[in-house]
């Protein structure tokens, strides 16, 4: 292996540690935004069930006052046949009076119950099948992260491992300028400049080179570097 192509090797590896490192912040975002798309349906899906757990208690409730004032209805009617006095008469009359008022009105209240609550019910089912989809597609995805998450280190350590074996095959003093340009670049990885003979520019920066630096550059003697970005260059042969 010649020591361009080990060097590119090198570089190859080291953009991808600096995925694995720019992972160790992107991940934990995308997990806690998965997360709390799950978390969102759940509390629609909550709230949507409260809502017809209320409806369903409010009948429940109204009927057992529905009962229980017209049974008291019917024994303010039989009072009426034991009164003594027109006082007692007036009193149960008025007794009567109030409790048809609240039969009525609470069942005027439980029929707009029982008319909402078919609305609620379906609410809930949509929301239902919401929470169900979301957290089907999303969980997957969570355990997919929780376990990158978890290997990141590893996953670093084994490239390291991998780019040591690769050094010795390249030259010091191409290593010392690889080096004292990499710690620039850590967030990308890229430290080299593929220079083409036909297109003759910094292939990190763009910038044209003179004939005379393309003459040391394709003579792989020694290092050199692009004097606009500072990236190292290596000269790419038609035949690699």
């Amino acid at each position: 292996m010649s020591v361009q192509e080990s060097i590119l090797n090198v570089e190859e590896i080291d953009i991808q540690i600096a995925k694995l490192e720019s992972s160790k912040l992107e991940y934990p975002k995308k997990l806690k935004e998965l997360k709390d798309n799950i978390a969102q349906e759940e509390k629609e899906l909550f709230a949507a069930k409260e809502s017809m757990e209320k409806i369903e208690k409010n009948i429940a409730s109204a009927n057992i006052d529905l009962e229980t004032h017209k049974n008291e209805l019917a024994k303010s009617h039989d009072r009426l046949n034991s009164v003594k006095n027109n006082k007692e008469y007036d009193a149960v009359l008025r007794e009567i009076r109030e409790r048809k008022t609240f039969i009525e009105s609470t069942s005027r209240d439980i029929i707009k119950l029982k008319e909402k609550l078919p609305q609620i019910q379906e609410e809930f089912k949509t929301k239902q099948a919401d929470f169900d989809k979301v957290k089907s597609e999303n969980t997957p995805n969570i355990e997919d992260l929780t376990q990158k998450i978890s290997s990141i280190d590893n996953d670093i350590s084994l490239k390291i491992v991998e780019k040591e074996k690769l050094l010795p095959s390249i030259p010091q003093n191409y290593l010392n300028i690889y080096d004292s340009i990499l710690p620039g670049r850590k967030n990308s990885g890229r430290v080299l400049s593929l220079v083409y003979p036909k297109r003759k520019t910094c292939g990190y920066c763009n910038q044209v080179l003179s004939p005379n630096i393309m003459g040391k550059i394709s003579m792989k003697k020694a290092p050199i570097v692009c004097e606009n970005c500072g990236s190292l260059f290596v000269f790419i042969d038609k035949s690699e």
